[in-house]
């Protein structure tokens, strides 16, 4: 820190606004997230939902639109034929970028075969096996069908979720012709993601999330009140965001701590130290500045605590030097400081951008995806050798799916898509939901032609379905605790049964 000459870090309150953070203590951006995110008031609640142990969910939200049905591509039949010819047919073609650089099917020969429901087999984008290696790295490779995604679902530690996006009821083709019930911006990246967190598509004014809701709901399982159980690895988000708690945002590295204001033994350290309890022990004869200040101080102690918590612990599992991975090795030491912190329940954050592919989707699913792949792969063998699998779900979110259809360089918005969840105690091998039988002709006996055009699919399975599966396994009892966190469940499942409305867990 440079102080001109006639400064002094004790008598400079301006100066020592600058140390602790650019614009000042209280106008830092990253800043308040620590001054504020991390006092979530305990909520006095007294709920039928009684959780026991440990449980920590994970939201991965894709950022722009995953085109999910090369993520996840049919198999059965030839490139003319069965159900993998017409997906071939569906996305203009395989893709060549000599022959037919329009196309966006993935040839056949390089997707990973699973096993699917039925007797029927799927494709796993070759991207859906990469794995991060310790140094160095085996020679050769693993089968693709061991590593990565594709690893996870053949040893039953992953599932798919098919077809799925946001609805308020179910909805038939009858019904999105008559534009009834439907959510509000069909298509729209801002509409659809606040429909993924909020859970109420037929609302853009709802303030809260399904992952703050639940938060509001258990949070007094959590013996420490200065720790949200909601943490967010990429910013403030609506899922977080309860009417009680709101997300505490991190960064890849921990949690953003006042320059200068730390636990160090070094001299300059604990003179900025000093200066700031100078200012936070003044008398305030106002009672908001007062609380203000306060707040302030237990913010920044907070902040200490919970990164000497997290720096504790170590993770020997190999992640990539990439930004899901960042992220899920972070979420990773949070879980293994679970005790020190005093934390039973935890929801986090954490997102990936770069998926909203009207050109180039090729190049760039072969990167997103690889990346996606080595950060699931690797977050669960993290939690693995912390011993906590068992207790932690992950799952992808992503705006809409994509079209079928190609615009000659990629892809455009769609709506029902194709989600992962992830972890021990999922029903692994699996896909849940239902995948049509048939891209180019895409008819549930139900909802009818799902094919709105350019291959947009009507979703069969709804957001809330995938929620109440995790937040019963989470902890929520299907009573109305259950409505208050997903307020159109009981348009697709009904109160009482005490397995989730999808079964994606064991």
């Amino acid at each position: 820190m440079n102080l001109h000459s006639n400064e002094s870090i004790f008598t400079s309150r301006r100066a020592l606004l600058k140390a602790a953070g650019g614009c000042g203590l209280m106008t830092n951006t990253s800043l308040m997230a620590t001054l504020l995110n991390l006092q979530a008031t305990k909520s006095l609640m007294a709920a039928e939902t009684n959780p026991t142990g440990y449980k920590a969910i994970v939201c991965l939200f894709l950022l722009g639109g995953n085109d999910s049905y090369n993520m996840l591509a049919p198999y059965d039949g030839t490139p003319t034929s069965g159900e993998y010819g017409d997906y071939v047919s569906a996305r203009g073609g395989v893709h060549d970028p000599d022959t037919n650089p329009s196309g966006l099917a993935i040839d056949q020969s390089s997707l990973v075969s699973v096993a699917g429901p039925d007797a029927r087999n799927f494709g796993l984008h070759p991207a859906m096996a990469a794995q991060a290696f310790a140094e160095p790295a085996p020679d050769p490779l693993p089968d693709p069908s061991t590593t990565g995604v594709a690893g996870l679902y053949n040893t039953g530690k992953l599932s798919f979720v098919s077809n799925v996006g946001s609805l308020i009821e179910p909805t038939t083709r009858t019904q999105y012709n008559s534009r009834a019930g439907l959510p509000l911006g069909l298509f729209s990246h801002a509409d659809l993601q606040r429909h993924w967190q909020t859970g109420f598509p037929q609302s853009r004014s709802k303030i809260t999330g399904w992952g703050g809701r639940m938060a509001d709901l258990l949070q007094s399982t959590n013996s420490n009140p200065t720790v949200s159980m909601n943490i967010s690895v990429n910013g403030m988000n609506l899922f977080q965001t309860g009417s009680d708690v709101i997300p505490y945002a991190i960064g890849n590295s921990g949690a953003t701590k006042v320059n200068g204001y730390s636990g160090s033994l070094g001299r300059q350290d604990r003179m900025n130290s000093r200066a700031i309890n100078n200012i936070l022990d003044q008398t305030y004869n106002d009672l908001l500045a007062k609380s203000f200040a306060e707040t302030n101080r237990n913010s920044a102690e907070a902040a200490l605590e919970f990164n000497t918590a997290t720096d504790a612990v170590d993770i020997n599992t190999p992640f990539a030097s990439e930004n899901p991975s960042n992220q899920l090795k972070m979420v990773a030491k949070v879980i293994g400081a679970r005790a020190t912190l005093g934390q039973t329940r935890q929801i986090f954050f954490v997102t990936n951008g770069g998926w909203d592919n009207h050109s180039g989707l090729i190049g760039a699913q072969q990167t997103n995806l690889a990346e996606v792949s080595r950060a699931i792969r690797s977050f669960y063998d993290a939690t693995v050798e912390l011993g906590i699998q068992n207790d932690v779900a992950l799952f992808t979110a992503s705006d809409f799916a994509r079209t079928l259809g190609t615009n000659g360089q990629g892809s455009d918005h769609a709506w029902g898509g194709n989600q992962i969840v992830a972890g021990g105690s999922v029903d692994g091998g699996k896909l849940f939901g239902k995948y049509p039988t048939s891209l180019t002709s895409p008819v549930d006996p139900i909802a009818g032609n799902l094919n709105l055009g350019r291959g947009r699919l009507i979703p069969t399975t709804s957001v809330d379905e995938m929620a109440a599966d995790l937040a019963m396994w989470f902890g929520v009892g299907n009573n109305q605790d259950l409505v208050d966190v997903i307020p159109n469940i009981r348009n697709f499942f009904s109160a009482g049964p005490t397995a989730g409305p999808l079964g994606l867990f064991t």
